[in-house]
């Protein structure tokens, strides 16, 4: 019975809105109000609710609208206006109650609330309220607040949670689940109904609710680690609607794990080379964790070689292995990558391989590591160029070529090669034909030990290649070509064989020259003659020579073709002067010049004497005519050097006469110095000591002591004082003597100082000057001059004889020793 009155209140819900809602469509387009109820409602016994009316005014003037009402028994209303004005286009929500008494019968009533305006007369606007009076529910879940749970990945979680009726009557609960996320869900319930579970409360009876969740993978670290969906368990209850609802959220356990995003190619390396892989990882775990890094040696096959242990580092076989930019005690976020490198350093040896396995370990889930086999080989770069530094080879007959080459090593490891001439021509000849030789990794080698040598029979002009294979020593196939040009030059050697000279009857002087063309070619010449004198002369040249047209005494031909090892004679002849003043010599001059070398001539000159006009007559010449005619020519060279004989004489003269005042100066010398001079009193030659030998052998003698007191005492007593200062010249006798230089000429001092001794002897001592007012005259006394003696050193007659030849020693007993 209860089940069928909760069915009639749902299908009464459900009628009444559709009854509220014509009543307010009513309104036609051309209304102007318009009008939207709340609907239906639910109340309790002793219950207030609210309702809501909201009016629009879609006309063009302001309009005032009055409310009225329909109430079923047992239902009030309060808060509902009677009068309002709403304005063009204003919009006004009413908000108002209904109250429930509390002895109303549990079933439905209507209620209507009319509207009216003053613009539109007559017109009602009619809005319907379903309100249903219920039973009081009392459903309350046995959590209070939401809750939280810690699921693992992958795994079905199961969930219960109790609910109590405390409500007086039964209630047929209704319950549904809503989520956020994707995820599956079920209930485990008898009674399920498109999705909702259904289940029966008796007043105070409290019931389990089951259902299970499917908790999915974390996947590129989502969910994140306590992350994850919020869950909604919404009870209705069946009496009044009343909804009930306990949430809870599934927080994600952690997961660690680490995948591979991406890895670079396997090396190729050179010999003794490194290079680096790049290997990216990423945590797909949805908690922050550390990686660990490790390498392994493996074979070919995959197989790890247990030998060497697990590393970061690994040498093997002269390789070596390394990880570069791990970071391994970096703490790597979810969802993050990290890209580090896997770094190998080769041997230096052309061939070899090696195979490394990289481990990769999130901390703390041993079991989800993940590898990758990386794999680097060394690749022999055999490549190699050549290049020609030379230019081609021109040779003169047994000359000889050094070519010049050069071998580039591009290959990335040191490699023999081998040099060999595959081609020769017949006219040169090689010392050595083959080489073999190393060459290191990028470098380049200067061949230039390869002589062609020309044979000394070989023809000019002749050329041809020879032709250099470079390859490497052990794979013959791989090989380049070096081709060298050869060319014969022609070789210039003309040398004379005869030459005849002759004078004929005609006054010509004529020359015959034989010439061998000693090249390797068959050469031309250009022949030109040329004389000192302008006279008469010509070339006989031969007839097929060119020569210039038009002229009748050529003085140069050109011929061509003259085979080597052949013999050609160029003739020519001059006219010898006749008509000269005076006597001399004719030069004439041969030159030849090669077709191939032109700048390089062969020059040959020859001469003749010839006889000026006065010596071809034959008169005499008597001997008073040769005199006046030597006569006439000696009076020409006096004049011509009239000024050289006169320069002669005059020097002459002046050396005389300097002789001559030599003499008398010396002469004058010896008498003054008799008369001032003094006998030099003999020295002692004591640099004449040093001179003795002394075979004696000398004994040290040991010095005696003495007090430093008795030696100064000694030593003052041999002493002969302090010797008085000099007196000052005389300033009279200084002014004085300035004043004789100043007014005397330095030129004529030399010559006045004989003429003044003259004087003194004769007429005695001159006057003072005129000028001269500081210097008094004094009476003259012939006699010697008085010396200033204040020490008495010349009061006798033999002090000059009185000299000690060395310091006396102070005596023993004055020493006191």
């Amino acid at each position: 019975m209860r089940r069928l009155v909760v069915i009639a209140l749902l299908l009464i819900c459900s009628i009444s809105p559709i009854i509220g809602n014509t009543s307010a469509d009513t309104n036609s387009a051309n209304d102007n109000l318009e009008i939207v109820a709340s609907g239906n409602h639910i109340i309790h016994r002793g219950e207030t609710i609210e309702a809501s009316i909201t009016v629009r005014n879609v006309g063009d003037e302001t309009t005032i609208i009055d409310f009225s009402y329909y109430l079923p028994e047992n239902i009030s209303i309060s808060n509902l206006p009677n009068q309002f004005t709403l304005n063009p286009n204003q919009v006004r929500m009413f908000k108002f109650y209904y109250t429930c008494d509390d002895y109303a019968p549990y079933y439905s009533v209507i209620s209507f609330v009319n509207i009216t305006s003053d613009s539109e007369t007559g017109k009602v606007y009619s809005n319907l309220f379903t309100l249903i009076i219920s039973k009081d529910s009392d459903l309350q879940f046995g959590v209070d607040d939401d809750s939280e749970f810690i699921v693992d990945p992958g795994l079905r979680t199961n969930l219960a949670v109790n609910m109590t009726n405390h409500g007086m009557y039964t209630d047929d609960v209704s319950f549904s689940i809503s989520t956020n996320s994707n995820w599956q869900w079920g209930w485990i319930m008898d009674d399920v109904q498109n999705g909702i579970a259904m289940e029966s409360f008796q007043s105070g009876e409290l019931k389990f609710i089951r259902m299970w969740i499917e908790i999915p993978p974390v996947i590129d670290s989502n969910p994140l680690y306590l992350s994850g969906p919020k869950f909604s368990l919404t009870a209705t209850s069946g009496l009044d609607l009343v909804e009930v609802t306990w949430s809870f959220d599934l927080l994600m356990t952690g997961f660690r794990n680490v995948s591979l995003s991406s890895h670079g190619d396997d090396l190729l390396l050179d010999p003794d080379s490194n290079n680096r892989i790049p290997v990216t990882i990423r945590n797909s775990g949805n908690v922050e964790n550390l990686m660990s890094l490790d390498l392994q040696i493996i074979d070919d096959n995959g197989n790890i070689i247990d030998d060497f242990p697990i590393s970061d580092r690994i040498e093997y076989d002269g390789w070596i292995v390394a990880i570069f930019g791990g970071y391994e005690e970096e703490l790597l976020m979810p969802t993050s990558t990290r890209t580090f490198e896997v770094g190998f350093q080769s041997p230096n040896i052309n061939s070899g391989e090696i195979n490394v396995r990289v481990k990769i370990t999130p901390n703390g889930a041993l079991s989800r590591a993940i590898s990758v086999d990386l794999t680097s080989q060394i690749v022999w770069d055999r490549t190699f160029e050549t290049e020609l530094l030379s230019q081609d080879c021109t040779l003169l007959p047994g000359e000889s070529c050094i070519p010049e080459f050069r071998i580039f090593n591009d290959g990335n490891y040191q490699d023999q090669f081998t040099i060999s001439a595959i081609q020769i021509p017949d006219f040169v000849s090689l010392e050595v034909q083959q080489r073999t030789l190393e060459i290191p990794k990028n470098t380049y080698s200067d061949i230039n030990d390869f002589t062609i040598i020309a044979k000394n029979d070989v023809e000019a002009f002749a050329n041809s290649q020879v032709i250099f294979q470079v390859y490497l020593t052990d794979v013959p196939s791989q090989a380049k070509n070096v081709a060298i040009d050869i060319v014969i030059a022609p070789k210039i050697d003309w040398s004379i064989q005869d030459l005849t000279e002759e004078e004929d009857a005609l006054g010509r002087f004529n020359i015959a020259m034989t010439l061998r063309n000693d090249g390797n070619a068959a050469d031309g010449i250009i022949v030109q003659l040329q004389c000192s004198h302008f006279t008469q002369m010509t070339l006989i040249p031969p007839v097929d020579s060119i020569v210039e047209s038009g002229v009748d005494f050529p003085r140069s031909f050109e011929i061509s073709d003259i085979g080597f090892g052949s013999n050609f004679t160029v003739r020519a002849w001059a006219e010898i002067p006749t008509e000269q003043t005076s006597n001399g010599t004719m030069y004439l001059n041969v030159s030849i010049r090669s077709s191939f070398a032109p700048d390089e001539a062969i020059s040959f000159t020859t001469n003749v004497e010839y006889i000026g006009v006065p010596w071809q007559q034959e008169n005499s010449i008597d001997e008073d005519d040769g005199f006046v005619k030597i006569l006439a020519q000696t009076t020409e060279l006096i004049i011509a050097w009239k000024w050289i004989i006169i320069s002669v004489a005059a020097s002459t003269l002046i050396i005389g006469k300097a002789l001559r005042d030599r003499k008398l100066r010396s002469e004058q010398n010896e008498i003054f110095g008799q008369i001032y001079n003094k006998e030099k009193p003999e020295t002692d030659d004591w640099m004449s000591k040093f001179d003795k030998k002394n075979d004696e052998i000398v004994s040290t003698v040991e010095s005696p002591q003495i007090s430093p007191e008795n030696f100064e005492r000694g030593f003052r007593s041999k002493s002969i004082g302090q010797k008085p200062v000099t007196e000052p010249v005389n300033e009279k006798l200084r002014d004085a003597a300035s004043l004789v230089l100043d007014t005397h000429d330095k030129s004529s001092v030399v010559k006045e100082a004989d003429e003044l001794l003259d004087s003194i002897n004769t007429e005695g001592i001159n006057s003072p000057a005129e000028e001269n007012t500081k210097l008094e005259a004094q009476k003259y006394t012939s006699s010697m001059t008085k010396r200033n003696d204040p020490q008495n050193l010349l009061d006798e007659q033999d002090n000059d004889n009185d000299y000690t030849k060395s310091v006396p020693l102070p005596e023993e007993d004055d020493l006191d020793f």
